[in-house]
């Protein structure tokens, strides 16, 4: 066990760190012990546990100087904590002094278990190899079956009767595989049911509307289409998740509530119908960030070999020149340039959007297509990604369970009201909407940052670390980044209900519901009627 002399400890004293230290005694340099021996030591004392910044920050140092072959050359050999001043690195109370396992190298944490291990088990098991008896996740080969049907038990056994497999976390190959072939068969499914969709949405708006509307409402034809799908998949999914989820502890606080989010963690068994649950919501997600993107930006390769800044200052002045045309003011020779720049130059007419980006190999540009909420829909798809791999990593599908069928119940009633508002039943548009409201405040502004969220900052620790074996810092360290992404979606989530404030408003004043994602800039729907 590493001591600290008189003047490290004087040093010390209060610190919580010890990185200020003017006009104080110099510090003895410690080194840090082993892992294990250091996280003996944060548990007996958790004030010394450095703040989450340092911590990852030296793991990364131990990452890199470990497993990059280049800085691992370039670190000092007796490591690169002796090339920085002792009061930062000596263990235990300074900031860059304390190291830690990854998730899954720590003890506690017991595999999931991959297929090839499976594969394994039942062929140990159909041979005699292993004594144990067969369980309900292996069971023995038929001789006479062929190796594709042997092939295809072994899949089905795998993915839909064995509990804890490598498919609940979303990061595995198992895992990405299926999101692979999830994720294609939901887009096929979009590409033959949305014009499907739409063309029975064009005929309720010829029916309602007239001839004419149609000629000018082609987008929202288009999104009629995707509104039913999405109501489609949200009522499905929701009622899969109320019948699953019902009888299941971290639901009902007669049984504990959402305590049992963290009890056995991480080592809670996973059935399948809860990896398929998480496996199917992440490829929504996945295929949801997909389609935005598509909508948002137009992709184009550019020869580079004809690329140059000039070009670049060119369509630039181009774009300056639509804009200002697009807006009604006057375009003078100042504006154009001369030499080329003119309104008539390479631009085509109806480009009235500027250049994401452009590189010598492409060009993003964005597309006539995006919608007025693009920034709060891409920082949600970005946000609830991140949320979707990173809580199925750490093994928090528990709590990320909850936390879909929150947002599933929610989003059933706005697409009602989006598909109501388009056939202008105002009634029903009105009932819809204030159900949509009330729901809005139960699920994502009460029972999301209320319950779920503060079982995650208020009791996470209690019961991984103080009641459980889990490493403080492995704890203090990854945890901020769950704080600030369920912060970000909290963010989001006031926002949005502002908007359906001004959405409630303009339905009251107007009778008409007004939907701001329908154009850029969310305004110039009223301009297009």
């Amino acid at each position: 066990m590493p001591r600290t002399d008189a003047r490290n400890s004087k040093t010390n004293v209060g610190g919580g760190g010890g990185w200020d230290g003017e006009g104080e005694e110099e510090v003895v340099y410690v080194p840090p012990p082993p892992i294990s021996e250091q996280k003996r030591w944060r548990r007996m004392d958790p004030s010394i546990v450095p703040s989450p910044p340092c911590l990852l920050l030296s793991k990364f140092m131990d990452y890199a100087c470990t497993s990059i072959p280049v800085l691992r050359n370039v670190c000092p050999s007796d490591g690169w904590r002796s090339a920085l001043p002792p009061r930062w690195v000596s263990f235990p109370h300074g900031g860059l002094s304390h190291s830690f396992d990854g998730y899954y190298s720590t003890e506690d944490v017991v595999p999931y278990i991959t297929f090839r291990e499976f594969v394994a088990d039942r062929r140990r098991i159909a041979i005699g190899d292993d004594a144990r008896p067969p369980t309900s996740s292996t069971i023995t080969t038929h001789p006479s079956a062929t190796a594709a049907i042997s092939t295809v038990v072994d899949l089905y056994e795998y993915a839909f009767r064995t509990n804890s497999t490598s498919l609940s976390d979303l990061t595995s190959n198992e895992s990405l595989c299926a999101l692979v072939v999830l994720v294609s068969l939901m887009r096929r499914f979009k590409g033959y049911f949305l014009p499907i969709f739409s063309a029975f949405g064009r005929r309720l708006g010829r029916a309602a509307h007239g001839s004419r509307w149609e000629n000018d409402n082609r987008e929202r034809i288009i999104k009629f289409g995707e509104y039913v799908h999405r109501l489609l998949y949200h009522s499905i999914v929701s009622a899969y998740g109320m019948w699953y989820f019902h009888d299941k502890s971290w639901w009902n606080t007669s049984m504990g509530g959402t305590k049992n989010l963290w009890i056995d963690h991480p080592n809670q068994p996973v059935c399948p119908g809860m990896a398929w649950y998480y496996l199917v919501q992440g490829a929504y997600n996945v295929d949801a960030l997909i389609s935005l993107a598509e909508l948002s930006f137009k992709f184009v390769w550019v020869n580079p070999l004809t690329y140059s800044s000039a070009l670049v200052d060119e369509r630039r002045r181009k774009e300056r020149v639509y804009r200002m045309m697009a807006r009604g003011n006057r375009v003078g020779d100042r504006d154009v340039d001369g030499d080329g720049g003119g309104v008539d130059g390479g631009v085509d007419g109806g480009d009235l959007t500027t250049t994401a980006l452009w590189t010598p190999f492409f060009r993003l540009d964005w597309s006539t297509t995006v919608r007025g909420d693009y920034r709060e829909m891409m920082s949600h798809h970005v946000v609830t990604n991140a949320l979707v791999f990173f809580s199925s990593y750490y093994r928090l599908l528990r709590a990320g369970s909850m936390i879909f069928l929150i947002h599933d119940l929610s989003d059933v009633p706005i697409d009602m009201s989006k598909l109501a508002n388009f056939v202008k039943w105002k009634y029903t548009t009105i009932a819809c909407f204030a159900f949509m409201v009330l729901m809005w405040i139960i699920t994502r502004l009460a029972i999301f940052p209320f319950v779920i969220c503060r079982a995650i900052v208020m009791d996470s620790r209690e019961y991984l670390v103080t009641r459980g074996t889990l490493d403080p810092a492995l704890h203090d360290a990854y945890y901020l980044l769950f704080y600030a992404l369920l912060g970000a979606l909290v963010l989001l989530h006031v926002t949005w209900f502002v908007i359906l404030l001004r959405i409630g408003w303009t339905l009251v004043t107007t009778g008409e519901r007004h939907d701001y994602s329908e154009h850029k800039g969310g305004e110039r729907q009223k301009k297009d009627n």
